[in-house]
């Protein structure tokens, strides 16, 4: 009797490098699940995500490969790898039984979630799992906010450097002071501004003069455009907190 063939379906964040959701512990906790299953590993399809690309390439494939029967099962290490709708998901799960083809969850292992009981179960946990996410974006948008209210919060703007004090291992009292070096060339910006030079011939002196931009490396060079002197002396006042 020929074993029962199953596919790994791993999705991992580009942006979470976190252990227990990398690649290689979900295809050890697979690899040992299937053991203990005495099934067949026969492929496996990884899709690395970000917030901004979705497009998972790879599942599309494993469900066309389905389809045209190269294994029997599909194994995710949660339900949430899949990262589609419930509904979408329950949808898929139906087509693939069309084809023989089922989904197998390891974190609900001891679940038929083809029962209607099973089917239960994914709906609420999916619901649960958005309405947490939602509570936590929520804590931290409003502690993005408060730390506004009292640290420098973002890139430096020209001129600047950021700072902060270390306490207790994390960074604290972030804030902005002057830079010598780019003060200097804010000085001299405004120098020229006063002889009546226009922004592009600013611009135009600066390079010329060899000054180097924010971004000029030594394998790398970098020009001064009459856009970026004109954001820098007509921005607004930068206030230092005291």
């Amino acid at each position: 009797m020929s074993k029962y063939k199953v596919a790994y379906y791993i999705q991992a964040s580009a942006e979470k490098k976190t252990k227990a959701y990398s690649f290689e512990e979900q295809k050890s906790t697979l690899d040992q699940w299937i053991k203990d299953m005495g099934w067949k590993w026969v492929k496996t399809y990884y899709d690395e995500v970000s917030a901004k690309d979705v497009k998972r390439e790879k599942f599309h494939e494993m469900i066309t490969d389905a389809k045209h029967g190269l294994f029997d099962g599909i194994c995710v290490v949660d339900s949430d790898k899949i990262s589609i709708p419930t509904e979408d998901l329950l949808d898929i799960m139906d087509e693939l039984l069309n084809y023989g083809v089922r989904l197998h969850v390891h974190n609900l292992q001891h679940i038929d979630i083809y029962s209607e009981q099973g089917k239960f179960t994914l709906t609420n946990l999916a619901a649960f799992k958005e309405f947490f996410r939602g509570q936590l974006a929520t804590k931290i948008r409003a502690g993005v906010k408060q730390k506004m209210k009292t640290e420098w919060f973002g890139q430096a703007p020209y001129g600047y450097t950021i700072v902060s004090d270390l306490i207790d291992g994390r960074k604290k009292n972030t804030r902005l002071v002057k830079n010598p070096e780019e003060q200097k060339i804010i000085t001299k910006m405004e120098q020229l501004r006063n002889e009546g030079k226009s922004y592009s011939e600013i611009a135009t002196e600066l390079n010329k003069n060899g000054v180097p931009t924010r971004f000029t490396r030594k394998d790398k060079a970098s020009s001064w455009y009459p856009s970026t002197v004109r954001n820098i002396l007509t921005r607004p006042e930068v206030r230092l907190k005291k």
